[in-house]
């Protein structure tokens, strides 16, 4: 990653978090959300499944590039300013989220983007217009979110409000793993592949 770049994300965020939290927490979530909500959400595990976004950028050229995963974007993107020793700019209201994704986590008072997020990668090329074309043509969702800066600033712009990272905290999903929030209405699938 250099200063200039564009930021680009392949995919969604938050994905691997909301089909944790819809399948071990199916039952308290249906008290405020649609089932049909649910349901959608419990189905991203199909994102999960093609991750063609390292074929794209090898074909792209010269980019860097990170999985989004524990921690979510934000973790990531202090993962790879800390690795390339950059800066960043980043406008959060052009970071894919899905609305299913919002919802829950809403509802379980959590942050998308510190959210567990599989399936999705964060990109760092010259032209991310032009990289966004490849995940297009790929059938990936993607979004320019900002540029590599020279300095060690790590901003987020969210409309007229400005904000940098501090280092990201463990994951949300941690929130409800060490609450043990068992959900009276759905079994207990500790030791079992909740992704099948």
């Amino acid at each position: 990653m250099k200063p200039g770049q564009d930021l680009v994300i392949g995919g969604f965020i938050g994905l691997e978090g909301t089909i944790y939290a819809a399948r071990q927490l199916e039952g308290r979530l249906r008290k405020t959300l649609p089932q049909d909500l649910l349901d959608a959400a419990k189905d991203f595990r199909n994102y999960l499944k093609r991750s063609p976004e390292a074929a794209v950028a090898r074909r792209h050229g010269e980019i860097a590039m990170q999985e989004v995963r524990e921690g979510g974007i934000f973790a990531a993107l202090w993962d790879m300013a800390e690795q390339y020793q950059t800066g960043f700019t980043i406008f959060l209201r052009k970071i894919p989220v899905r609305q299913e994704t919002i919802e829950i986590c809403e509802a379980l008072e959590l942050n998308p983007y510190g959210l567990l997020s599989g399936g999705c990668a964060l990109l760092a090329a010259d032209n991310g217009n032009d990289l966004l074309w490849e995940l297009e043509e790929e059938g990936i969702c993607g979004a320019v979110i900002g540029k590599a800066t020279d300095s060690n600033d790590r901003l987020i712009l969210n409309g007229g409000k400005r904000r940098y990272l501090n280092r990201p905290e463990p994951d949300e999903i941690e929130k409800l793993k060490k609450a043990e929030i068992r959900d009276p209405g759905f079994p207990d699938t500790e030791g079992r592949d909740i992704w099948k």
